[in-house]
């Protein structure tokens, strides 16, 4: 595959601002053999339209390939369904959750194709401070938590982000005062619910209000690349494969996911 041709950062700019649509899909067919790419709006609640688009987008793939399948997500899986209905599925798991529901009802596997989070940190050090990379990963998660609005108070949100970033990421720290410091350090502001706003930008590429925002862009570069060769590895075997992403990398991964045809 030629990752040359994943969308630039200017090229996204130019189609996030003449407004592609979310969801975002694209196919690709050889035969029997079939890519379905579901790029979706990230979402929590069971009453988003889009669901009713995904299933019977979900349902398509199913008929119009054959062989072996495989679906590719955003994120790390392992869920815990067989208790959940499907709207708790989709308030706890997201979209993720409600098509690994559909694989399982289907014995269809599927996998994570997005990064390691320790091998993009790896990486993203190479670039960046540790300490400003190890924020942007705090900042990421808490950003995408205040957003979705089902992960507890503000309060609540910052102590489970810097759980996980501490969890996740060998030797990052686990107390606020390191997070608190490094966002004072960054935006010359205390990390108080009044930053809010700025915690759900921080981590988004579209935005250019800090160095976070720098790190965001570099981090999509080294995802959209990993996620597209991901897809080819899987077409290369013979498999049809079903992709569920944002719509972002959707969009950004069209160009060159459509030549493995």
């Amino acid at each position: 595959m030629d990752l040359s041709l994943l969308l630039s950062d200017e090229e996204y700019q130019k189609r996030f601002a003449e407004g592609h649509p979310s969801p975002y899909t694209f196919e690709v067919h050889d035969g029997d053999k079939a890519i379905f790419y579901f790029g979706v709006r990230h979402s929590s609640d069971p009453h988003d339209p889009q669901w009713n688009v995904l299933e019977e987008y979900w349902k398509r793939f199913v008929t119009q390939s054959a062989g072996e399948r495989v679906a590719l997500i955003e994120g790390r899986g392992g869920y815990s369904l067989d208790t959940l209905s499907k709207e708790e599925v989709i308030t706890k798991f997201g979209e993720v959750g409600l098509l690994a529901m559909w694989c399982k009802a289907r014995d269809i596997p599927y996998q994570s194709a997005d990064l390691p989070l320790g091998e993009e940190f790896l990486k993203l050090k190479a670039l960046f401070d540790k300490d400003l990379v190890t924020y942007f990963i705090f900042a990421r998660s808490a950003g995408a938590w205040l957003r979705s609005g089902t992960m507890g108070s503000y309060d609540e949100v910052i102590e489970k982000a810097v759980r996980s970033t501490a969890e996740r990421i060998p030797g990052a720290s686990d107390s606020f005062a390191f997070y608190s410091a490094m966002h004072k350090k960054i935006f010359e502001r205390e990390l108080s619910e009044n930053e809010r706003e700025t915690l759900i930008r921080a981590a988004v590429p579209i935005y250019h209000d800090s160095v976070l925002n720098d790190i965001s862009r570099a981090s999509g570069h080294l995802r959209n690349a990993h996620i597209a060769l991901e897809i080819e590895k899987q077409w290369l075997a013979g498999k049809s494969v079903f992709v569920l992403f944002g719509s972002a990398h959707a969009v950004i991964q069209e160009r060159a996911v459509k030549t493995l045809k």
